[in-house]
């Protein structure tokens, strides 16, 4: 008896110890999503800068509702949440209310990371929490060199044939080394570009683009739609050539990003939007009325897009 209970508490510690070891993150493969979509056009809900904190404050509980009222708004193929899901020592435990609410709503759905998820954690601490799901469509993507979690696609069809594209990319957090004129924003890597220039040498239809923080062609900007209220544009550090290759394959016709929650405009640049969300997370910082954004692509393959505020849901 005394043999079996030293084996059996050698088992329990030895369990004990292995459901200490870091989770470690596994990179995927490189195959894209493919998504049907309803009807004879593409309709994608953006939103942004949840900043969950508390999850049951009041204001984390306006943000819930207003993700809802958004979704059911119109009849979307696609919700995109364009980074800061959360900023707390909470956050892990944030995310997971986040996926079953957004499981809830039965409507396919994807994310980016922003820069404050890891305010007080690693990105393990979130991939590690992904249950197996009915509607996610997200994947931490290939082995790039700086590339963070999350660089993948998204092909949509029409009737089973190819209709449009969507790349996630990861543009990460803060850097302790930086320039004053850089800022402290992080980047999209060398390597992701190189990552983005070879799927979309491969598309047969056009694509649209998602990430965090802004591309310095965002900075200064003129001509622009919307709202710009923002001191100025918080942009990625350094400009490794992201925007000249979606020029040059002429493929991706628009990038939308979250990050600075008093800007919600657009601007064209040789013929690509570079566009704002609407900030939707009442945690955030900012006067700005909450919302999101419509994206559509219509059967013709025009881009249609607009804010919605939380007034009119």
């Amino acid at each position: 008896m005394k043999r079996a209970f030293i084996f059996l508490l050698s088992i329990a510690f030895m369990l004990f110890l292995s459901s200490c070891k870091p989770y470690v993150i596994e990179y995927s493969d490189n195959n894209p999503y493919t998504l049907e979509i309803k009807g004879d056009s593409l309709k994608i809900l953006q939103i942004t800068d949840l900043h969950l904190a508390y999850g049951i404050d009041e204001r984390d509980r306006k943000t819930f509702e207003l993700i809802q009222n958004l979704a059911f708004s119109d009849d979307y193929d696609l919700i995109v949440i364009t980074g800061d899901l959360t900023m707390s020592p909470s956050a892990p435990k944030l995310f997971t209310s986040l996926i079953k609410h957004m499981e809830s709503l039965k409507i396919p759905w994807t994310f980016v990371f922003g820069n404050h998820e890891t305010d007080f954690h690693d990105y393990s601490d979130f991939i590690s929490r992904i249950p197996d799901t009915d509607y996610l469509m997200f994947k931490v993507g290939p082995d790039i060199e700086d590339g963070g979690y999350g660089n993948f696609k998204i092909e949509f069809t029409r009737y089973n044939q190819p209709f449009y594209n969507a790349y996630f990319l990861d543009s990460k957090a803060e850097r302790t080394d930086y320039t004053e004129e850089e800022g402290e924003y992080d980047y999209l890597s060398y390597a992701q570009v190189s990552w983005y220039e070879d799927q979309v040498e491969l598309d047969t239809v056009d694509s649209l683009v998602f990430m965090h923080i802004p591309l310095r062609q965002y900075i200064d900007p003129e001509n622009y739609v919307g709202i710009f209220r923002e001191k100025m544009v918080y942009a990625q550090g350094v400009d490794t050539g992201f925007f000249d290759a979606m020029v040059a394959h002429n493929k991706s016709k628009a990038v939308f990003v979250g990050h600075d929650h008093l800007n919600d405009f657009y601007l064209m640049m040789d013929q690509i939007m570079l566009a704002y969300g609407r900030a939707t997370g009442y945690n955030g910082y900012g006067n700005l009325e909450k919302g999101g954004r419509h994206i559509e692509i219509s059967a013709n393959h025009e881009l249609i897009t607009y804010i919605i505020l939380g007034s009119e849901v």
